[in-house]
C-alpha cells in the first residue's frame, strides 16, 4: 500500500501532467488545441501522450462493453427535460485533435519499433532517423528508417497498396532545394536500398522523404512528375 508521501513523489509534472491530462479529456479547450499541434511536431510530447494513453487504457480491461437498450436515452431525456431531445455532448473521443494527436503518436512509436527491429543499436553509435510519411487525402502511410552507420535506408508500408500501373519513388528533399531521386519502393515487402555516400550526408534532422506514383520504372525525366502520396520529416530517434 503506497503512503501519501509516495502517491505525491510518483505524480506527474510538467509536460507529463500535460499530457496526462490531455488524454483525460480534462484540458480547457484551447489547451487541448495547443496539446495537439505539440503531439505533431514534439516527439518526446508525444511520447508522453502515447505512454498515458496505455496506461488509462489498461484500467478499462476488465469490463466488457455493453450496448444501452435502445430507449434508454428518450427515457432519459424525458425524465429530465420532458420530452425526448437529442443532446450532443463533446466529448474526448469526437475530438479530432484527440484522434490527430494519438494518430501521431501511435505512429512515431511505430516508426521507433520498425527501426529497433532492423537495427539493433550498440550503446556508441550513430543514432538511426525515422520519418512517417503520409498525406491528406491519401491512403498511403509509410514507415521510414535511415541507418548512417551503414547509409541504409529502409522503408516498410503500413498502409495502402502498390498501384498496379505505377512505380511509387521515394525523393529526398533538402531545404527549398529539388527533390533528389532516392530509388524505387519494391513492389512487394519491405524496401532496403544503399544510400549514396553524398547523398547520405544530406540526410539530417529536418529534411523530407516524399513518395510520388510515377510511371512504371520510375520518373522518365529524374524530376518528380507524379502526385505526392506520401511525405513526412526525417528525425533523429
Amino acid at each position: 500500500m503506497t503512503t501519501e508521501r509516495e502517491e505525491q513523489e510518483n505524480m506527474p509534472e510538467g509536460d507529463d501532467l500535460v499530457a496526462a491530462e490531455y488524454v483525460l479529456g480534462v484540458l480547457a479547450h484551447q489547451e487541448r488545441m495547443i496539446a495537439g499541434r505539440r503531439i505533431e511536431t514534439e516527439k518526446a510530447f508525444a511520447l508522453h501522450v502515447a505512454r498515458w494513453q496505455k496506461h488509462f487504457d489498461s484500467l478499462s480491461d476488465d469490463y466488457q462493453p455493453v450496448e444501452p437498450p435502445a430507449a434508454l436515452k428518450s427515457g432519459i431525456d424525458r425524465r429530465l427535460f420532458g420530452e425526448a431531445r437529442q443532446v450532443q455532448i463533446p466529448s474526448l473521443w469526437s475530438s479530432l485533435g484527440f484522434w490527430r494527436g494519438l494518430a501521431a503518436a501511435s505512429l512515431l512509436l511505430a516508426a521507433v519499433a520498425f527501426g529497433r527491429e532492423f537495427m539493433p543499436l550498440p550503446r556508441h553509435s550513430s543514432a538511426p532517423m525515422v520519418a512517417s510519411l503520409e498525406a491528406t487525402g491519401s491512403p498511403y502511410k509509410t514507415m521510414a528508417v535511415f541507418d548512417p552507420r551503414t547509409d541504409m535506408l529502409r522503408l516498410k508500408m503500413m498502409e495502402g497498396e502498390m498501384p498496379a500501373d505505377q512505380s511509387l519513388e521515394i525523393w529526398l528533399i533538402a531545404g527549398n532545394g529539388e527533390p533528389v531521386s532516392l530509388g524505387l519502393m519494391k513492389r512487394d515487402g519491405p524496401t532496403e536500398m544503399p544510400v549514396k555516400p553524398a547523398m547520405a550526408a544530406r540526410i539530417r534532422d529536418g529534411v523530407r522523404l516524399s513518395i510520388t506514383a510515377e510511371p512504371m520504372g520510375g520518373s522518365p525525366s529524374g524530376k518528380a512528375t507524379g502526385p505526392v502520396m506520401a511525405s513526412g520529416v526525417v528525425r533523429t530517434i
